[in-house]
């Protein structure tokens, strides 16, 4: 048993090593080189255990051959060479090396992809105002999104947004790379086939089929919650910048029982809304982004001017959590939760339940 056990570490180095070559840009590549293919090496150490290519399961046992079955050892050997195949790490299977370039791409392939999967993100992954998984991103390499470092780094795919450096994007594909363009979702509902489309490409679908499906299920039970009458909310950022119709943040607002006063005015898009019309109208939720203290700008002027905080009754409040509904993925259904809160707070729900309308 001590020799079998002693034989065995030996064994599991061997095949750490065979999977982690050195890489030739080990800043870009986290886990150092290609992922392995361990599958083939395991099938070649169960065939030389059982003596497929000598035959040797029809010899008689003979002293001091150690593939030979004495005491059943090499029954043993097999079992444990088995068990060690059947519980290697995720990122030891024969999985795609992806590069992200693009900060919504990054939190697809954060959620889904395996352990030593990704090769790098970009570097607005670690922005709080762009990404939701910033704190996560944090044990990721970057990329500035250059065609030369998915040249030096040789991933299987590179994703990005179809909104993103178009010149590396056909630059890179004149090269020969295989890279995959996601359009910025603008909808709640196209969120679901995002994340199965990056599952697809990672070659991670069962996990994808369970993130898409929590997500459909969370969304659906906020909108199963949603009663009483619906309350005006807009979007207000930066120089008075709204966002109407046709947003991601339109769709979030409605599926926390919210009437966008910008969409409902017929502002479409990101587009300039009047002070003076918000004032007017008088919402009952002013929903402001975060603003740096580092880097204070004239464009945030607009949400401190006085007439704002004259409106009497109105709730003004960052109220969505950071990044939570710049791009579309899992964690938007954070944004809606948040608004949902909201909504309950300015109109709860009468005894009666009444669906908003």
């Amino acid at each position: 048993m001590r020799q079998s056990a002693k034989w065995l570490v030996r064994v599991s180095a061997k095949v750490r090593r065979s999977f982690a070559p050195p890489s030739v840009l080990p800043d870009i590549s986290p886990t150092r080189g290609e992922i392995g293919r361990h599958d083939c090496f395991c099938q070649s150490l169960m065939l030389q255990i059982v003596g497929r290519s000598s035959g040797r399961l029809d010899l008689p046992p003979r002293g001091g051959d150690v593939w030979q079955d004495r005491g059943g050892q090499r029954r043993a050997r097999a079992a444990a060479i088995f068990v060690l195949c059947a519980t290697l790490p995720a990122n030891a299977a024969d999985l795609p090396r992806i590069m992200s370039l693009n900060v919504c791409t990054d939190q697809l392939a954060m959620t889904l992809a395996a352990p030593g999967q990704i090769v790098s993100i970009s570097d607005l992954s670690s922005d709080p105002g762009l990404s939701f998984m910033y704190k996560e991103a944090k044990s990721y390499p970057k990329n500035r999104g250059l065609a030369e470092e998915v040249f030096l780094a040789r991933p299987d795919v590179v994703v990005t947004g179809t909104y993103t450096l178009h010149n590396t994007t056909d630059l890179l594909k004149h090269l020969g790379f295989h890279v995959e363009e996601f359009a910025y979702a603008q909808t709640l509902d196209t969120i679901p086939g995002e994340i199965l489309r990056m599952g697809r490409i990672l070659h991670r679908e069962a996990k994808a089929e369970a993130v898409a499906t929590n997500f459909e299920t969370g969304l659906a039970a906020v909108k199963a919650s949603v009663c009483g009458p619906a309350p005006t909310a807009i979007a207000y950022g930066q120089n008075g910048i709204s966002q109407g119709a046709g947003t991601l943040a339109d769709s979030v607002m409605r599926a926390a029982g919210l009437k966008n006063l910008a969409a409902e005015l017929g502002y479409a898009g990101m587009a300039p809304f009047p002070l003076e019309l918000l004032i007017e109208h008088r919402p009952d939720i002013v929903i402001l982004p975060e603003q740096l203290s580092t880097a204070p700008s004239l464009a945030d002027l607009t949400l401190k001017d006085p007439a704002l905080r004259a409106l009497k009754g109105t709730r003004f409040g960052h109220f969505v959590p950071e990044g939570a509904w710049s791009c579309g993925g899992p964690f938007v259904l954070e944004a809606v939760k948040a608004l949902a809160k909201v909504r309950q707070q300015v109109s709860p729900c009468s005894t009666s339940g009444a669906p908003t309308q």
